[in-house]
């Protein structure tokens, strides 16, 4: 009975402020509105996207054409040629030169030794010289990664079976022609794709959530601040009910911003969220967990409020940074990093709801965002017992 008091109590002092409402309601549906439609030419209508052809300059250092591997008929294949101009390279050096001239996107350098390696079962590797375009680099590596696998495939068999009986079977290669290394693909199986608002709605969704442990950062410095803990602690209810009471009633609220979001932006901006309510759910209660127990963390472990603040909302903007809730940010250093972060699994258990993916590619990202919940909410727990709530 005397948690529910607290509870009730900060639910309606957080109703009552007129800035928290505004904050907490009005400024995220801004945002998205803003956001939507600044950015919305980094997003795609949904139609699939062509991908221009990339020019390739191929260097054979021994001067052969190594057609015993199957590499001319697999680059001239109905599946390769399309998205690959192949062309006879000079030398590694000439082919730097053209690809800083523009003259090619591409250049693939062959050791001179490399069939022979194959062909004795020993490691075998090409050089891959990367032009300017992100996009045809990694297409052009993809499609002669296909290529080397194929072969690589080969290379075990003369390893296990041994060079007389594999040799043979390299011919085959040639047969990998057959397939479609290179094709386009959508989050989910129907081919549909995320809008910019639906992008942005999802981001400041989660952005919003990740706040809401500072709600609870200063309700707790305010007690301590204003001396009114003293009456608290003079009352016959324990520190433990104050603190798990003001967690609750922020919480609440914090939820019923998820909802305004939710149904604002599906009424105002049109933003479809997906057929499964029940693990949208789940995210947003995980992110405000997330949310509360690293605040607290954080608030019991900082000397002071200011630093507990300026600590919270530099790890929230550089979360939302590294997941790409500002603007999607291609790189794989940047993809690896963003994976260690709520925002991420959040974020991407989202898009996938509003695509109406396979559940079982949501309840993965629910999963990871659960694990990461529960870290946190572990390390709080530990930091609560070891500082408590009290005033110093």
């Amino acid at each position: 009975m005397k948690l529910w008091t607290i509870l009730w109590f900060e639910i309606r002092k957080l109703i009552r402020a007129r800035v928290v409402l505004l904050n907490l309601f009005l400024l995220p549906l801004l945002l998205i509105f803003i956001l939507g439609n600044a950015l919305s030419t980094v997003f795609d209508s949904g139609e699939d996207i062509q991908i221009d052809k990339s020019v390739v300059s191929v260097v054979r250092l021994a001067g052969e054409a190594a057609d015993d591997l199957g590499l001319e008929s697999f680059l001239n294949s109905a599946e390769i040629k399309p998205s690959l101009d192949v062309r006879s390279g000079a030398s590694r050096e000439q082919a730097e030169a053209d690809l800083r001239s523009g003259e090619i996107d591409f250049a693939v350098v062959i050791p001179e030794d490399f069939e022979a390696r194959v062909n004795r079962g020993e490691p075998a590797q090409w050089e891959y010289v990367l032009g300017q375009n992100h996009l045809k680099n990694h297409v052009a590596t993809m499609i002669f990664d296909a290529y080397l696998d194929e072969v690589n495939r080969m290379q075990a068999s003369v390893i296990v079976l041994g060079p007389e009986k594999a040799i043979p079977a390299l011919a085959g290669a040639e047969n990998a022609a057959i397939f479609s290394y290179v094709e386009n693909a959508s989050l989910n199986k129907k081919g549909e794709s995320y809008s910019a608002f639906q992008y942005y709605a999802a981001s400041m969704l989660i952005m919003f959530l990740l706040y809401s442990g500072l709600m609870v950062n200063q309700s707790l410095n305010s007690e301590i601040k204003d001396k009114t803990l003293y009456r608290l602690n003079s009352m016959p209810i324990s520190s433990m009910q104050i603190f798990a009471g003001k967690m609750i009633g922020n919480s609440v609220i914090t939820l019923l911003q998820a909802a305004a979001i939710i149904f604002g932006t599906s009424w105002m901006y049109g933003v479809k969220w997906g057929g499964h309510p029940v693990y949208l759910l789940a995210i947003c209660v995980l992110v405000v967990l997330c949310s509360m127990m690293l605040a607290i963390t954080i608030t019991l472990l900082s000397k002071s409020q200011t630093t507990a603040t300026a600590i919270v909302q530099f790890i929230i903007i550089l979360m939302t940074f590294l997941s790409g809730g500002f603007q999607p940010i291609p790189g794989d250093l940047i993809q690896k990093l963003s994976e260690i972060t709520v925002n991420h699994w959040a974020m991407q258990g989202i898009l996938r709801i509003m695509l109406d993916s396979d559940p079982a590619e949501i309840l993965h990202h629910v999963l990871m965002l659960g694990i990461i919940g529960g870290l946190l909410l572990l390390i709080g727990m530990i930091s609560y017992r070891k500082v408590g709530y009290r005033y110093e």
